[in-house]
């Protein structure tokens, strides 16, 4: 069974072998140490077996939300995990006064924005260059969330 929680200190060496796989820049556990550690931030781990299959991380940026990075393990894909990623993204937000939540994600990642879009998020821009290695431009996007 999956389950979701809010990720402690004594996951960050776990976060950090995950990140290395999954996200285009790389997390340090200070990186995921001091995200942890910020009251307006949150690191939603997904767990099977004891083992995390999917990260998110997410942070009230005065007063706006922001998704830095979302990832599920290639084996645990296609299962709602994502989703329910998103969904505690989400309620951590709503209960910290959040309304939108911001997000870049690479034109050519079409699982991502196929997630996005589900979960009712809009292209709001394009970001020329944003992606490096290799170079790629972005969609910015934006979710209205209701309280």
């Amino acid at each position: 069974m999956i389950e979701i929680f809010k990720a402690d200190e004594c996951l960050t060496s776990k976060l950090t072998a995950f990140s290395n796989q999954f996200f285009d820049e790389k997390w340090s556990e200070s990186s995921f140490s001091n995200e942890i550690k910020k009251p307006n931030s949150a690191v939603f781990c997904a767990f099977y077996d004891n083992e995390i299959v999917g990260v998110a991380c997410v942070e009230n940026q005065f007063g706006d939300g922001y998704l830095h990075n979302i990832a599920v393990d290639d084996e645990y894909r296609r299962q709602g995990i994502a989703k329910w990623l998103m969904d505690k993204c989400c309620e951590f937000l709503l209960s910290n006064g959040v309304e939108k939540i911001f997000l870049e994600v690479r034109k050519s990642n079409t699982n991502a924005l196929n997630l996005y879009k589900k979960c009712g998020f809009e292209t709001v821009s394009i970001r020329k260059g944003f992606y490096a290695n290799p170079t790629e431009d972005a969609y910015s996007m934006v979710l209205e969330m209701k309280k």
